[in-house]
């Protein structure tokens, strides 16, 4: 989905609750389910295995993956290098020897390379990742919060809503959810498209919010949008106007 390649209902609607075994209850088990994207083994793929980044371009949203995998449902779990951009991928028998690639030096390191150091604390995914996870931290909306795939609508538009889907078998769009505890809401949102800023409304809790409230950007992968605020509309019960720069990611509560 990060990726673009995937319908955003698709992982959203992974997160399911306790009325699959039966239990008179929406109670989702998202204290007991552990989430990921990339991981030392890959079963699933066979002989043919590869992480995130060993997509062309990939690492442009690695930090989306990221930052979507902390901030929805779930218990998150980081496969260490994915905050590095490790693009290890390989094929046939022991291929997930590729993906455990030497971090602080060895005969087998990322990149195609060996004896090599590759903990880079200046790398703008491992200090954005830092960043989110201390509002996570100290946001307990973010940790425990209900969540809901957001409907959008284009910014010339504002009257007919829907769910962000693909086109043509991709989604270069804005992809937003909410996470809701205790009556407040915190807004995030992912654009998949690359190379350039999407903007759209987004739809928002209609009893959690009032006409001209303001919602405050309180991260953004383009710093400066940080502290711009955006008032809230009566569209689609209530929307706000938001911008994600391209490939980037936006939390507004």
């Amino acid at each position: 989905m990060v990726k673009g390649y995937r319908n955003p209902v698709e992982y959203f609607s992974l997160f399911r609750n306790s009325l699959l075994i039966n239990k008179d209850s929406h109670t989702w088990f998202k204290d007991k389910v552990v989430t990921m994207f990339d991981d030392h083994d890959q079963v699933r793929k066979g002989q043919n295995k590869a992480r995130f980044c060993a997509d062309p371009d990939a690492a442009k949203v690695i930090f989306n993956a990221l930052a979507l995998n902390a901030l929805t449902l779930g218990i998150p779990c980081i496969y260490y290098g994915s905050e590095q951009c490790f693009d290890g991928n390989g094929r046939g028998d022991g291929a997930d020897r590729y993906l455990r690639e030497s971090m602080f030096g060895g005969d087998f390191g990322a990149f195609a390379s060996q004896g090599r150091h590759f903990f880079d604390e200046n790398n703008p995914v491992y200090k954005q990742l830092a960043e989110v996870l201390s509002i996570r931290q100290n946001n307990i909306v973010l940790k425990r919060g209900r969540q809901y795939l957001r409907e959008v609508s284009g910014k010339d538009d504002g009257l007919r809503f829907g769910l962000p889907s693909m086109v043509g078998g991709q989604i270069r769009y804005v992809v937003p959810w909410s996470r809701i505890f205790s009556g407040k809401e915190v807004l995030l949102a992912i654009n998949t498209n690359y190379s350039q800023a999407s903007t759209a409304w987004v739809t928002i809790d209609d009893s959690l919010h009032k006409g001209g409230e303001l919602l405050t950007c309180i991260f953004s992968t383009d710093s400066n949008q940080v502290g711009q605020v955006t008032k809230v509309e009566l569209r689609n019960g209530k929307a706000v106007l938001l911008t994600v720069p391209p490939a980037g990611f936006v939390v507004y509560e």
